[in-house]
């Protein structure tokens, strides 16, 4: 599905609404008689330029609030992103806030229309409807925070991908700089699909491939996880933790990228102490397959190959040995993980 706060959009600021709404308000004609009475023309216009002004705000404010999706009916995966990003408690409080001066608009406009019908002196209906704008913009003005909130935090909640839970998903997975981005980059081969979407200074990245079988076409997504599922656990603070929750809820299956040599940066322990940290925290009980890959085959001779089978006692079966950046073994390793999934 498409991202739920994917129509967010700009919130005008508190000094904006008023502005529209008075000036519409004081354009606004009230139908009335050339021969009517004075005082009931002014009556008329100035309890039209009160309904204006009130209506337009009134609209505008519902509008702000329908742009964003109750958090409790939006999927889980969308949930838990949009609290890494915002304090959830402190949104709903905003537009409960924002809801809450709609039936005091209301009750004004009541308020003022019986005081004006009320009057036999034209001017007293005019100074009326000073003091309803006066009411009006102390209101409006008082909620200059939460209007300024709501588009401080639209952006970011904006940018999280949309994810289609009707395809499948592969998570790519592994430390720095073991080939992660250059797999992605060959097997997503819809380029302008691909979207970054910042954790604080983590992202992901989702990018697709087209499946041709048996005369049709199928969609996979490929996710990147660079920033997201490159050290241990309990490395992790709060807020990545809660990342690799949400991809835990959309991932069918993990390719898992050691790189054999030294040229990562990161020693063959550590990789594989992330290994098992995957599959025991990431892996839902072990339901989520998880494959194998070793990179730059080009670059690690039979010792440092063999090192990692030993490590995780693997048979030649057990794992892909691939090159990402010629795609050398990638076809193979793709054709593989297509077959587990559909």
């Amino acid at each position: 599905m498409n991202n739920p706060f994917a129509n967010f959009y700009r919130v005008p600021t508190s000094l904006e609404l008023l502005d529209i709404a008075f000036s519409r308000a004081m354009k606004s004609s009230a139908q009335v008689s050339k021969n009517a009475p004075k005082i009931l023309k002014a009556r008329k216009k100035e309890i039209k330029r009160i309904q204006v002004a009130i209506k337009e705000i009134i609209d505008r404010i519902l509008k702000i609030i329908k742009m964003v999706p109750i958090i409790e009916e939006i999927p889980e995966f969308y949930r838990e992103l949009a609290s890494l990003i915002v304090n959830t408690d402190e949104l709903r409080l905003t537009l409960g806030k924002l809801n809450g001066i709609l039936p005091i608009l209301s009750k004004i406009e009541r308020e003022y229309k019986t005081r004006i019908k009320k009057t036999e002196i034209p001017k007293e209906a005019v100074k009326y409807r000073r003091e309803v704008f006066g009411r009006i913009s102390s209101i409006i003005n008082k909620q200059k925070h939460n209007l300024d909130y709501l588009n401080e935090i639209r952006g970011e909640l904006r940018r999280i991908p949309s994810i289609d839970y009707e395809i499948p998903s592969i998570v790519i997975a592994g430390y720095p700089n073991v080939g992660k981005s250059s797999l992605v980059s060959l097997i997503s081969t819809v380029k302008p699909e691909i979207q970054p979407y910042p954790f604080t200074t983590k992202k992901i990245i989702i990018g697709h491939h087209i499946v041709e079988k048996n005369y049709d076409k199928m969609k996979l997504q490929i996710i990147d996880t660079p920033g997201i599922l490159d050290r241990p656990m309990s490395k992790r603070n709060k807020i990545e933790l809660q990342a690799i929750l949400a991809l835990n809820l959309i991932s069918d299956l993990i390719v898992f990228i050691f790189d054999p040599t030294p040229a990562c940066g990161y020693d063959i322990d550590c990789q594989v102490d992330l290994y098992y940290e995957i599959c025991n925290n990431f892996s839902k009980d072990g339901k989520i397959p998880i494959i194998i890959v070793l990179n730059k085959m080009d670059l690690a001779n039979e010792e440092e190959v063999q090192f990692i089978k030993n490590k995780l006692n693997l048979n030649e079966d057990d794992f892909f040995l691939i090159n990402a950046l010629n795609g050398k073994n990638v076809k193979e390793l793709l054709e593989f993980v297509i077959n587990k999934l559909i």
